[in-house]
């Protein structure tokens, strides 16, 4: 199933669009692990393929390595 949370930062609103499934979420298109948008952009997204063990590893790796500034 499709997840969206609405998040602010720096007083700015935002969307985090993930499925719950371990799959992709498509826009356009084109997949993604995850989704932050702009909440004005209005994006919708729908399920895409499930993602393998080692994707769905680098994804985290890559988001702990944003949300750490590449301190990990």
């Amino acid at each position: 199933m499709i997840i969206v949370e609405t998040l602010t930062i720096g007083n700015k609103q935002f969307t985090h669009t993930y499925s719950d499934s371990n799959r992709y979420v498509v826009r356009d298109g084109i997949s993604y692990g995850e989704a932050y948008d702009p909440a004005e952009f209005g994006r919708t997204y729908t399920e895409g393929a499930l993602m393998t063990d080692e994707e769905i590893e680098s994804n985290t790796a890559e988001i702990l390595d944003i949300l750490t500034g590449g301190a990990s």
